[in-house]
């Protein structure tokens, strides 16, 4: 069915992003998707119920595209199949297994095809992923059916789309795309490729295709509790503290009445405990501060000088109308 000429993944790609299809309820086109995408690409398989050992020597052996279906919970119970997805998003990371008593060290590197009902998908995951949602057609709205056969129509784009890639081999794994703000890491890890493309391309392309980056990240990368927290308490210190005690920082984040905090953990209201093992990691302790307020007898909290570099290096600078708008908030 396939070409098996050599695609842009395997000529350019040093971070291969893991493409979930998601959606909240069943009947919403992921399965019709990763069929279409199935007959797009140079050297699909498809697999139901991977093991760990099966992905790793396939891949190894065949470098195929990996599309994986009703993946609902398929990481929570197989965490070895985690495990190998998380390794598999880097190239050159391998996997020693011994073979008739010699070491063979194992290549999980390829493109990587998803579709689960819902996000049960564990934070590594979600971190090396593009996650598209799905929903599903109103009635009003006419599309025709997916037989899942191979025409000459998918023969001819899978044609035109090996000749491209075998073209711009060079011009991408040499390419240098302009990011969206913010940007950095692992999300512009991601999104390398697919910017590199789009700006190779021409055209329209390039614009959309940041600002569908821009969409698609802003609704699928839920930050961590370290982060939220962090993200708060830059807001106290945004009215002009220069130092805030713990008993103040709790009662400031208890303060919201739907907030994550008031059942941190699904439980009671978090405490001055908990918030010091949340900042633990970020090397921000306790310290000794002078309380303005006479009711708040607590001689520990923090100082802003604490938070600079977490500040910088773990949150997004924030827009100068953003800033006036949580300021106002934070004094209120």
């Amino acid at each position: 069915m396939a070409d098996d000429g050599v695609g842009a993944h395997e000529s350019a790609a040093t971070h291969s992003a893991f493409l979930v299809a998601t959606s909240a309820e069943p009947d919403s086109g992921k399965t019709t998707l990763l069929g279409v995408l199935g007959f797009l690409l140079p050297k699909p398989f498809a697999g139901a119920e991977p093991t760990g050992p099966s992905i790793y020597r396939f891949v190894d052996r065949e470098k195929p595209t990996l599309i994986v279906d009703e993946a609902d919970d398929l990481f929570a119970r197989k965490t070895d199949v985690k495990h190998i997805f998380n390794a598999s998003w880097t190239r050159g990371t391998k996997i020693p297994r011994q073979v008739q008593g010699v070491t063979h060290w194992f290549d999980p590197f390829c493109p990587k095809v998803v579709g689960l009902l819902g996000m049960n998908l564990p934070r590594t995951l979600v971190g090396r992923s593009i996650v598209i949602k799905l929903w599903p057609k109103r009635p009003d709205e006419k599309v025709d059916d997916f037989s899942h056969a191979d025409d000459q129509e998918f023969a001819n784009l899978r044609r035109k789309l090996a000749r491209w890639a075998a073209d711009n081999a060079a011009a991408l794994k040499d390419a240098t795309p302009l990011m969206p703000a913010n940007f950095r890491n692992r999300l512009a890890a991601n999104w390398r490729l697919p910017f590199a493309i789009a700006e190779l391309a021409g055209g329209v392309w390039p614009k959309p295709a940041r600002q569908a980056a821009e969409r698609l990240s802003r609704t699928t990368r839920t930050p961590s509790l370290g982060l939220q927290l962090l993200a708060a308490i830059r807001d106290m210190f945004a009215i002009g503290r220069m130092e805030i005690t713990s008993q103040q920082v709790v009662n400031d984040l208890n303060a919201d009445p739907d907030g994550i905090w008031r059942e941190y953990r699904g439980k009671s209201p978090i405490t001055q405990r908990q918030v010091a093992d949340l900042l633990e990691p970020y090397d921000i302790p306790p310290v000794v501060v002078h309380p303005t307020k006479r009711m708040d007898l607590s001689r520990h909290g923090y100082k802003s000088e604490q938070f600079v570099e977490a500040f910088q290096r773990f949150l997004p600078p924030i827009r100068t109308s953003e800033h006036r708008s949580r300021t106002s908030k934070a004094r209120n």
